[in-house]
């Protein structure tokens, strides 16, 4: 067993034609850079998490390696491969999308630089190169997605994953101006709304679009049934609207309204979560989707721990646990396990297809080893668990010990594509090379 997708790949519909594979691993390779960084980040911020200050400067530039290195990065690189397979349709333009992934990890890496060092103009100068990213970003895909001949919701969420962003970056811009004295703000308010309107609003919003064409393929669950993406959406973007409202309003009422919404938004997609999961043909399932699953299980206690401080619970360690759930626990995992599955399989077709013919050249189950895969997920649940436990416990060596398994975890993840561009070295003339998957 393998982690690549078998059976069924990446289908073209249509007319459309993907993009240059450049353009998607130049995407995957700086996410995966990022969530190296990130890994690191937590163990040199594990301090941060013992002792609750969840607004240190280094702890806000490791939330924001995972947040727009990691999971923005790959979405990015993800919808331009996307949009043709399962929309049927081309983005407008690969050249603006490549300029659209430098303009976003200049402004990430300005971004998380001002952060760690505590620079406030850096900050301006790191959401300026953000939003044109964006911009670019949306420039290239959204037009595009009312000319699909096929996946309108997907679309649809994509849309509305754009507008999530968006507006969080407005609030972000907030944030921004009172830290560099422009106007009074209050903080916690600001972090509630940013916090939900991206994680919630656009990364959760777009996976729940993209998942909806991806996960029944990849679990073989295309009988599953979809009722709940017709209310996810809705409920979900309305609830961020009056959430966002009563945060920034300081209207409590409007807020814990905007954000019993948003829990049940959540509570569907878990519904919907595990109907795939419930009609999966797939068994016993490959390491790659247990990767998602165990995402999905991290997702599940989020929602717990969100009801609990819809309720009143106020502690910031919940808060904090809450956020580690969410973003290292549940969209990580997720983003892990998608990159295990689409991934080798792109690299195989494009750089090792044309000369499979070739003596020693890989075969695309060369490319993973299932057994390093299983060890990614062992260290990475185990290190979300250390984290999480941790920091709700207030215990600083358990923080430390799950930031260094997570740290170790995604190391593996790595090695994985190491091993793809030393296979795609040009092989020695008249050698045969034995690869084993072992």
């Amino acid at each position: 067993m393998t982690p690549a997708p078998s059976g069924r790949g990446l289908p073209i519909a249509g007319p459309a034609h993907p993009p240059p594979f450049w353009l998607t691993a130049e995407h995957f390779a700086a996410a995966l850079l990022w969530l190296l960084a990130g890994a690191a980040g937590l163990v040199v911020s594990a301090g941060d998490l013992a002792s609750g200050n969840f607004l240190a400067p280094r702890l806000l530039a490791v939330t924001h390696m995972f947040t727009l290195g990691v999971l923005t990065t790959t979405i990015f690189g993800a919808l331009n491969q996307f949009f043709p397979g399962a929309l049927g349709i081309s983005i407008r333009s690969v050249r603006v999308a490549h300029w659209t992934w430098i303009l976003h990890t200049a402004g990430t890496l300005t971004l998380v630089t001002g952060f760690w060092f505590w620079r406030p103009a850096m900050l301006g100068v790191g959401w300026l190169l953000l939003f044109a990213g964006v911009f670019g970003s949306s420039w290239n895909l959204l037009p595009q997605r009312r000319k699909a001949p096929r996946g309108l919701v997907v679309g649809r969420y994509v849309a509305a994953g754009h507008i999530a962003l968006g507006t969080a970056m407005l609030v972000a811009l907030a944030r921004i101006g009172n830290s560099l004295g422009w106007w009074p703000l209050d903080r916690m308010a600001v972090v509630v709304s940013h916090f939900h309107l991206a994680v919630f609003g656009f990364v959760v919003f777009t996976a729940v679009g993209v998942g909806s064409w991806m996960l029944p393929m990849f679990l073989l669950a295309a009988s599953a049934p979809t009722w709940p993406l017709r209310w996810i959406g809705p409920v979900g973007m309305s609830g961020l609207a009056i959430l966002t409202a009563g945060a920034l309003g300081a209207w409590p009422l409007l807020t814990r309204a905007g954000g019993t919404l948003v829990l049940a938004s959540a509570l569907l997609y878990l519904v919907q979560l595990g109907l795939y999961f419930r009609n999966a043909e797939r068994r016993p399932m490959d390491p790659a989707m247990a990767h998602v699953a165990v995402g999905v299980m991290h997702f599940a206690l989020a929602v717990v721990l969100g009801a609990t401080i819809l309720a009143g619970n106020t502690s910031v360690r919940s808060w904090l646990a809450y956020g580690l759930l969410a973003i290292v626990g549940w969209l990580t995992l997720l983003v892990v396990g998608v990159l295990y599955k689409i991934f080798p399989f792109l690299a195989w077709m494009n750089l090792f297809g044309p000369r499979a013919a070739q003596a020693g050249a890989p075969k695309q189950e060369d490319l993973t080893s299932t057994a390093m895969v299983r060890l990614s997920l062992a260290l990475l649940t185990l290190g979300v668990w250390g984290l999480a436990g941790g920091v709700l416990a207030g215990h600083a060596p358990v923080i430390l010990a799950g930031a260094s398994l997570y740290l170790a975890g995604v190391l593996s993840v790595l090695g994985q594509y190491v091993r793809i561009v030393m296979l795609a070295r040009p092989l020695p003339a008249q050698r045969t090379v034995t690869l084993s998957t072992k």
